[in-house]
């Protein structure tokens, strides 16, 4: 069972990401998708061409879950379907979300993107890091640090 943890709710347009105030205005297509049945040798193969390094999965058209590149090295084999593996627990945004909103979830559960859902339809994706770049852009001077430890940031599919 899909558990999702959602922050606000609305609609989504792309914008110059320094005036980026809401989620909607970051929100990246997710081109590349893969369904509970996928392979993990298939999946890690898609999980290459994306630059997070995240995929959601989608079955029937709603999300159920999101895998990443760690997920995918802890599989049983190949040919295992990615549903052994996925994140059941997805924390999701909305185009309505405040980009400050999102800036906190980012740093207190340390995900490297989000999905972003309308509703239970998947809008795509949003990632730490343009979160970052729309607070740093819009010179912000109370901007929400995204990873004070300095040490990188997680992927999604693992909290903290």
């Amino acid at each position: 069972m899909l558990s999702l943890s959602m922050v606000m709710g609305g609609t989504a347009t792309a914008i110059d990401p320094g005036r980026a105030r809401r989620i909607g205005d970051l929100v990246r297509e997710a081109s590349v998708t893969v369904t509970p049945g996928t392979t993990v040798d298939e999946a890690r193969r898609l999980v290459r061409e994306t630059p997070t390094g995240y995929l959601p999965v989608v079955d029937r058209g709603l999300l159920v879950g999101i895998v990443c590149d760690r997920d995918l090295r802890t599989a049983g084999g190949p040919s295992a379907p990615v549903a052994e593996v996925m994140t059941r627990t997805v924390f999701v945004l909305s185009p309505e979300t405040p980009v400050r909103d999102a800036a906190r979830v980012f740093r207190r559960r340390r995900f490297g993107a989000m999905p972003v859902l309308e509703g239970r339809e998947l809008c795509g994706m949003v990632a730490r890091d343009a979160v970052r770049e729309a607070l740093a852009g819009a010179g912000d001077p109370r901007g929400v640090p995204l990873d004070p430890s300095g040490q990188g940031s997680d992927r999604v599919g693992s909290g903290p």
